[in-house]
């Protein structure tokens, strides 16, 4: 709203009725004019009904609120979605052009209420990204430090994750399915240096890939 509308104020409700595009929301009217419109929990937190009076500050509490609101839900309609690291959705909102304190705020209280966890988004996204991408330790660690979740958070989930993994076989599946692409490479040296890149880009440690990298130039042999 604009500040014309706060030098309208302070005014009475005159009325409060329910958008009809959205049963959720209501619209606010002072001295018969359209003021804002306000979610339900807006509605009953401020205790808003006809007659009330409805001065600059309050209007501009109303107003925080509501933009809080909306942070909210967007959010949770992100989370709904997914998992998201505390540092994903806050550059997410950022981009909306939202508050940065109040951002912060809601995110606050999405983690205090369990809908937001970085150390559950971390255990997951490492379990998928080693499971189903076939993505190595170093991948998976650089991943999560952009996405904020610190070194020992990171380390810890990535050893969870990779706990009992036949990293022979993991390697033996990934250099196999391009092994034609290998064979086209006849001299034997290039040939070991594509497949530890391809490896490396992965996000696998050097010392597992050296330690099975004969076997898997036999492999690709045969």
């Amino acid at each position: 709203m604009s500040k014309e509308t706060e030098h309208h104020l302070p005014g009475d409700i005159s009325s409060i009725s329910v958008q009809k595009k959205n049963k959720a929301r209501y619209s606010i009217f002072v001295d018969e004019e359209f003021l804002l419109g306000v979610s339900e929990q807006t509605l009953l937190k401020f205790n808003l009904k006809k007659g009330m009076e409805i001065t600059p500050s309050l209007f501009r509490k109303l107003q925080r609120e509501e933009g809080r609101f909306a942070i909210k839900a967007y959010m949770l309609k992100l989370l709904g979605r997914r998992e998201h690291a505390r540092k994903e959705l806050f550059t997410k909102a950022i981009k909306k052009d939202y508050s940065k304190d109040v951002i912060n705020s809601v995110l606050d209280e999405l983690q205090e209420k369990g809908f937001l966890d970085n150390v559950r988004f971390a255990k997951k996204f490492a379990a998928d990204k080693s499971n189903l991408s076939k993505w190595g330790p170093n991948k998976i660690k650089s991943h999560l430090f952009k996405k904020g979740i610190s070194n020992t958070v990171a380390e810890r989930c990535i050893e969870q994750a990779i706990e009992g993994q036949d990293v022979k076989q993991t390697f033996l599946d990934l250099v196999l399915k391009r092994k034609k692409r290998f064979l086209r490479e006849e001299d034997p040296y290039k040939r070991k240096k594509k497949v530890v890149d391809h490896l490396a880009r992965k996000g696998y440690r050097s010392t597992d890939i050296f330690k099975h990298i004969d076997a898997l130039m036999k492999a690709i042999a045969q």
